[in-house]
């Protein structure tokens, strides 16, 4: 099932890599002067640290604020084949009760940002799996000069995957490392995840047309089993990946500009004991189509070195590309991508896959907001030695605002896995349908027809 992890949860991976202008350094472009289309906060959190934050089309009203922020939710519905087997197919319903709450200060040089996630789970039918989720998130971007300029970023979260598949995923300049937890039934493989991660980037315009960015990024991962049928099951996961991302943007035109990347990383496996380093070498070119449209593309070779007691020692040579095509202005977004580089920690060697991704955010008829987000991925590994597979997954969500800071909202969302391995003849997988409808009341800046104003 190694090949399985590199395929799910890859749903926060449509952001764009390339930058679309040379701006001075601590600054984000926006794609245009007019300030009008600047993207808020809430659309831009996830831009340099994705791990836990899941800010996309989605809710990306509800993190978006001026000085502070809370945002309630209260929702509830039904889930298909919630054990997740091909058989015992048991239909459950649950309820669910989050809070998004938030400050932020900003002067003519800092913005600092702080971000709290809690929500709880509730499943009727099966009490044991009940949970309560964390997440936070802070950000602290300064500008000592016009030309340079730093941001710190750091998440943490605890959680319980419930038979999900669904790995970790933190992105490191072109490679984005995976971590996964493995399962085959939701009450006798559900974990209890717990990681953090910080990064400190560093932005120097050494010309109006060449810019200088290094990243370093560093995470801690623990995953606990909370195995319902098998209490004494006692494996745990315990792993360190940290990296580094240098990139020079030269601006050809107002419009375009070539670049190249070097990204090493290195993980350290605690428990299992092991380690992994992958480089890569990247060129990238990115295009402003309009002020508010961008195209990007990075490709190069993809060098990957592990060594563990599960499988002893594995090198590969393949490659990383990746493509992307993003719109966004303020309360409004739409994108796609494809990406080709994938890392998987420890317990199995690297698989490498192919994913593509989309993302919308979109108000229309003044009260009505869409959003949704699309992932389909397939393994391009070694269908004799690893087995091979696919998952698609879909999610979208229709809301209604009735006041400016009240809103009903309905959902719908898909997950589709199937995979094979060498010695097993039959197709795996399952299908797992989920629908629901709630309720959301924001406090802070006032709702428009495109979230916050």
């Amino acid at each position: 099932m190694s090949f399985l992890c590199a395929l799910l949860g890859l749903a926060l991976l449509c952001v764009p890599r390339g930058r679309a202008q040379a701006v001075p350094a601590g600054e984000e472009p926006i794609g245009g002067t007019n300030p009008a289309d600047q993207p808020l906060l809430g659309q831009t959190l996830g831009s340099s640290l994705t791990l836990n934050q899941g800010v996309n089309a989605i809710n990306a009203e509800n993190q978006s604020f001026d000085r502070f922020g809370l945002g309630l939710m209260a929702m509830g519905g039904a889930e298909t084949n919630f054990l997740g087997t091909q058989t015992n197919q048991i239909t459950t319903g649950f309820m669910q009760f989050g809070a998004d709450a938030g400050v932020q200060n900003t002067t003519a040089r800092t913005q600092a940002f702080l971000l709290y996630q809690p929500q709880y789970n509730v499943y009727p039918s099966f009490t044991q799996v009940n949970n309560f989720d964390q997440r936070v998130f802070a950000n602290v971007t300064h500008t000592f000069t016009p030309r340079l300029g730093i941001a710190w970023s750091t998440t943490g979260a605890r959680f319980l995957s419930l038979n999900q598949y669904l790995p970790q995923t933190l992105g490191i300049g072109g490679v984005n490392v995976i971590v996964p937890n493995l399962g085959t039934e939701l009450r006798q493989d559900s974990f209890e995840m717990t990681n953090a991660a910080t990064s400190i980037r560093l932005q120097y315009l050494w010309t109006s047309r060449l810019t200088f960015t290094g990243t370093l990024t560093t995470g801690f991962f623990l995953i606990v089993p909370a195995d319902i049928a098998n209490p004494n099951h006692s494996y745990t996961e315990r792993l360190i990946t940290s990296g580094a991302d240098l990139r020079l943007d030269y601006l050809l035109t107002p419009k375009s500009q070539i670049g190249a990347e070097i990204t090493p990383i290195y993980i350290y496996g605690i428990t299992p004991s092991g380690h992994e380093v992958a480089e890569t070498v990247q060129g990238t070119y990115t295009r402003q189509i309009t002020s508010t449209i961008s195209a990007s593309v990075a490709a190069g070779p993809l060098f990957i070195q592990s060594s563990s007691p599960l499988f002893g020692s594995v090198q590969a040579t393949s490659y990383a590309i990746s493509a992307s095509a993003f719109r966004r202005l303020r309360q409004s977004q739409f994108g796609v991508a494809y990406d080709r580089a994938f890392l998987v920690n420890l317990l199995a060697p690297a698989i490498v896959s192919n994913a593509l991704t989309g993302s919308a955010y979109l108000p229309f008829h003044g009260r009505w907001i869409y959003t949704g987000a699309a992932t389909y991925a397939m393994d391009s590994g070694s269908a004799k030695t690893y087995g091979t597979g696919k998952v698609f997954g879909a999610q979208t969500q229709i809301a209604y605002q009735i006041r400016r800071k009240f809103q009903l909202f309905a959902l719908y969302s898909v997950l589709n896995e199937r995979f094979s391995e060498p010695d097993i003849t039959t197709t795996l997988g399952f299908t797992r349908n989920q629908f629901g409808g709630g309720i959301r009341f924001n406090l802070g800046n006032p709702m428009t027809s495109g979230g916050f104003e």
